[in-house]
């Protein structure tokens, strides 16, 4: 559920409180609309170990250099 609000009304550690409840909140200045507030989202658990995973894995790969990558792409379009 969307909330509109005028600026001149905002409280805004009170705002943050229904963003951090699930609301989206609409400000507006003179009948206009100029901002939204909405709660970032946040990386499940299982995403958020996959990448740990995938950076511990690039830990223990040997380091690559320029001239190697060149090769390889020189060695791919024979």
């Amino acid at each position: 559920m969307t909330i509109t609000v005028d600026i001149g009304d905002a409280d805004l550690s009170e705002l943050l409180a229904q963003v951090e409840a699930g609301q989206e909140i609409i400000l507006m200045r003179n009948g206009v609309s100029v901002a939204k507030l909405a709660a970032v989202p946040q990386p499940d658990s299982e995403r958020r170990q996959v990448m740990e995973d995938i950076l511990a894995l690039r830990k223990t790969m040997p380091n690559v250099t320029q001239e190697e990558i060149a090769e390889w792409k020189a060695l791919g379009r024979r």
